[in-house]
């Protein structure tokens, strides 16, 4: 599916602007500040219905403007469509599929997969399990409407799990019956997203090893392995051994949102071991296997949005990686950067056919 028209109302720096897109690949360019990230922002809302950067929809929204409107005209292998998002926080987010409210922004997901690739994520893939669990159930998300419907009444079990344990402590008093029963709901949850995870990160494992030997020219062999302490126990009696400490620290402290994933080259730890080049190498080798992943389950094309991947990359692989933008599979480009005399270059140079839009700001 490819976008060919963007229009942003009262959308972050945007007050009113409309963007046409011609083909397969766009960059957009202009100094930092200008807005460039907020098109790729825009385009993220549009595929998952939530910004890549705010979990509070209203700090979306443009100072002193009271709303926000995304509009975007799609085209896909036979057919157009036309998708709106439109949230203020007077009113439920709303977004529309040809004319048609979409009740539930979940049911949305994973009909425009798209994978997106930022500056500070080498740094947060090594230092942050919250990144690499949310890059997980990201992924299996936009594949798996089971996935992200058992994932969203897991998360809330657990923050109703948490807010009883707090309750408990406040009343010094606690209800065993009532833990029992949310500790029985969250294991009927638990086990297909075990299952989902069990089955398809070795998938997606599969998917990264190609894609760093191709990066790298072989240089190491990289993976990625799944950890979880309900590999050996059921999370029934993983809830009992724990509850003490669940009622002292009055939170729940095992379970699927503890899991973690261990990035390894040539099975030595990558944070410990890795260069900061193979680390950029690694991230990028993830994130292209992401896509392989989406573009195989979902049997389309995600979107690619690169922000400021130049910057982050040195000469090998920018070359590697805009091989793959040029490869006929791939689906929709779009990235950013500052300097808009390298984009020229390094696009022209690698034969890809490209739109350039200078973004500047609105003063």
């Amino acid at each position: 599916m490819l976008v060919r028209e963007l229009k942003l109302s009262g959308f972050k720096s945007y007050e009113a602007a409309r963007f046409q897109f011609d083909g397969r690949t766009v960059a957009f360019t202009g100094r930092n500040g200008s807005g460039k990230t907020n098109l790729l922002d825009a385009l993220h809302h549009l595929s998952l219905g939530r910004s890549a950067f705010h979990k509070q929809d209203a700090l979306n929204i443009r100072h002193e403007s009271t709303f926000y409107r995304l509009d975007a005209r799609l085209s896909g292998a036979d057919h157009e469509h036309r998708l709106e998002l439109v949230y203020s926080p007077e009113e439920k987010k709303k977004l529309t599929w040809d004319g048609s409210v979409v009740e539930r922004i979940s049911d949305h997901v994973g009909r425009l997969p798209l994978v997106l690739i930022l500056p500070e994520e080498p740094y947060q893939m090594n230092e942050s399990a919250e990144w690499r669990r949310s890059f997980i159930d990201n992924t299996l998300s936009q594949a798996f409407p089971a996935y992200l419907f058992h994932l969203g009444r897991y998360k809330k079990l657990l923050n109703q799990r948490n807010a009883t344990l707090k309750y408990f402590a406040e009343r010094q008093r606690v209800d065993f019956s009532l833990l029992d029963t949310l500790d029985e709901e969250m294991a009927i949850e638990t086990k297909p997203l075990l299952d989902f995870r069990i089955r398809f990160v070795p998938e997606l494992n599969k998917a990264l090893v190609r894609q760093y030997q191709f990066l790298s020219l072989n240089a190491e062999e990289a993976a990625m392995e799944y950890e979880s302490e309900l590999l050996e126990t059921n999370i029934a009696s993983l809830f009992q051994r724990n509850r003490k400490a669940d009622l002292e620290s009055q939170r729940t402290l095992s379970g699927l949102h503890r899991d973690d994933y261990k990035y390894l080259l040539d099975g030595r730890p990558l944070k410990k071991l890795g260069s900061q080049g193979q680390q950029k190498t690694f991230l990028l080798a993830l994130k292209l296997a992401q896509y392989q992943f989406l573009q195989e389950q979902k049997n389309q094309s995600p979107w690619l949005l690169l922000d400021d991947i130049f910057d982050k990359l040195d000469d090998l692989r920018i070359s590697r990686l805009l091989e793959r933008i040029a490869e006929p599979t791939m689906g929709q480009v779009f990235l950013t950067d500052a300097r808009e005399e390298r984009t020229r270059l390094l696009m022209n140079d690698s034969g890809i056919p490209f739109q350039l839009l200078p973004i500047t700001p609105k003063v």
